[in-house]
């Protein structure tokens, strides 16, 4: 099938994972700036994708859940930052690839907006996206994050695509994809050996330099 728009999630698939413990660190950065020393499970609550977790937590400390969380994203995203400047998160080979065809693409990430605007301007991405979107640093923006289709529906609609396709590394972008009512491409890089697909997708690569003869 011929698509004239691809979008990509970005974490596992233009760059690296982060490490969690950086994410962690930027955990324990913002419970220190409300005076508090957080248990283990306080930190795996933010750190995490449990939303009544992070209510949980705020009441046990007695801090406005949405501050606690703007908090906790501006940190995160500043700590990925750091992570892409010393080279610990960095960009794939293969996202060469995507000059390969003509397609509009773009970024739908459930990482921080901030920080994926960082890595378009630091890798020298945004010629190739038309549109780059992540998160917003609220708690609506972590619920709208995928498996619901929102930021991605978001994309297609600003680009004003007609045949899409989104390309993701996990079963949130699987769903979120039939979701909006899209072709789907599973890439399973060398961190998703072994990972068990709940929702079938409409292709499995293995590398983005796979994408041009699907495009």
């Amino acid at each position: 099938m011929s698509y004239d728009t691809v979008v990509f999630d970005n974490d596992g698939v233009l760059t690296e994972l982060t490490p969690h413990d950086v994410i962690r660190d930027a955990v324990r950065e913002t419970f220190r700036e409300f005076d508090v020393d957080p248990s283990p499970d306080a930190v795996e609550a933010l750190v995490g994708d449990d939303a009544d977790g992070i209510y949980r937590v705020s009441d046990e400390h007695d801090i406005d859940p949405e501050l606690l969380w703007s908090r906790r994203e501006e940190n995160a995203a500043r700590a990925q930052q750091e992570a892409i400047d010393a080279g610990i998160k960095g960009v794939y080979e293969d996202v060469d690839a995507l000059r390969e065809f003509d397609a509009t693409r773009g970024v739908v990430s459930n990482n921080q907006h901030a920080t994926i605007e960082y890595i378009v301007e630091t890798f020298d991405l945004r010629d190739l996206f038309s549109v780059a979107i992540g998160r917003k640093p609220t708690l609506d923006g972590f619920r709208n994050r995928k498996p619901n289709p929102h930021y991605l529906e978001r994309a297609l609609s600003t680009i004003e695509a007609n045949s899409a396709l989104y390309v993701g590394d996990s079963n949130v972008d699987v769903v979120a994809a039939r979701r909006a009512g899209i072709d789907v491409a599973f890439l399973r890089r060398e961190h998703r050996n072994g990972y068990e697909l709940q929702t079938e997708p409409t292709y499995e690569i293995e590398s983005l330099a796979e994408l041009p003869a699907l495009v």
